[in-house]
């Protein structure tokens, strides 16, 4: 005679019926993006980019006018340099780091292959693209922003020996330290959106690197040896090019800096909120496409 064997309990997850909402996902990204190491590294190098390039530039160009005090009011009133150049020197290449991080937040996850758990608990897909944006642009707008400040006051005392001063109450001047975190940040946005295009860490970071400093460095030389339209017209619409008015226009002169060599030169550029907005449309634009790929394409 058989016996019947006793029913198992059915075992029912606390969280079968937990919805997956936009700030449970940045809770989420907030803990993958601070559990990778490279995430402490690559803003720790950039803090060390914004600040190291500010007091390197300021104490070089210090030391330079130290033997002659009209150097420096000379070379401000030709519009040469304006103050707020050696605060924000750096931001070039914080911006290529800051870049590499946006990347990393985007293919980390294809490359290891954590995107399906991630997609399959957010089923509509679309929620974790905005996420991860919305994670990276405010890491690293707080970021640049801090260490722009902190720039500033490490900077000033140098400078201001020599009767050089940032003006905050000139509308110019406060534009560019506040532009800094704002460009820097839609260079790391548009990383991201890069990333999930292509899906591959290096393939992004390699083609925002290509996008912000070397094509710009190719084309700008072309542009000032040969005054081509072609290449001044595309060197004005390229994303850093215009981009990064919004630190280096100056109406009474334009700031050296750029990988470009736009700004301290005479090839036409956009002016400061103008080309901020065309580096803005790039952004929005690969935005779009990457949603458009990622509700699309498999996992």
């Amino acid at each position: 005679m058989s016996t019947l064997s006793p029913a198992r309990p059915t075992f029912t997850s606390p969280f079968a019926d937990a919805k997956v909402t936009f700030p449970h996902l940045l809770r989420s990204e907030w803990r993958k993006l601070w559990s990778l190491r490279s995430t402490w590294w690559v803003l720790g190098v950039t803090v060390v980019i914004m600040i190291g390039f500010a007091l390197i530039f300021s104490l070089a160009f210090t030391n330079f006018v130290s033997g002659n005090p009209d150097a420096a009011q000379g070379v401000q009133e030709a519009g040469g340099i304006p103050p707020t150049t050696f605060v924000t020197a750096g931001y070039s290449f914080g911006a290529l780091v800051a870049a590499s991080l946006g990347a990393i937040a985007m293919t980390g996850e294809y490359s290891t292959g954590q995107i399906r758990a991630t997609l399959s608990a957010a089923p509509a897909r679309l929620p974790v693209l905005w996420a991860k944006l919305t994670m990276i642009a405010l890491v690293v707008f707080v970021v640049i922003a801090v260490s722009t400040a902190v720039a500033y006051l490490v900077t000033q005392p140098i400078l201001s020996s020599h009767d050089i001063n940032v003006d905050l109450s000139d509308s110019e001047q406060l534009r560019a330290l506040i532009g800094t975190p704002l460009y820097v940040t839609v260079v790391a946005l548009f990383a991201v959106a890069v990333g999930a295009l292509i899906r591959s860490t290096p393939g992004a970071i390699v083609t925002v690197v290509a996008l912000f400093f070397l094509v710009p460095s190719i084309i700008g030389t072309i542009a000032s040896a040969t005054s081509a339209s072609w290449a001044e017209n595309l060197n004005k619409w390229l994303p850093s090019s215009a981009g990064e008015r919004i630190i280096t226009a100056f109406s009474g002169g334009s700031a050296p800096g750029g990988p470009n060599g736009g700004p301290g030169s005479s090839l036409p550029l956009f002016d400061a909120w103008p080309g901020f907005a065309v580096l803005c449309a790039y952004t929005a634009v690969l935005i779009v496409a990457a949603a458009f790929v990622i509700k699309r394409r498999d996992a």
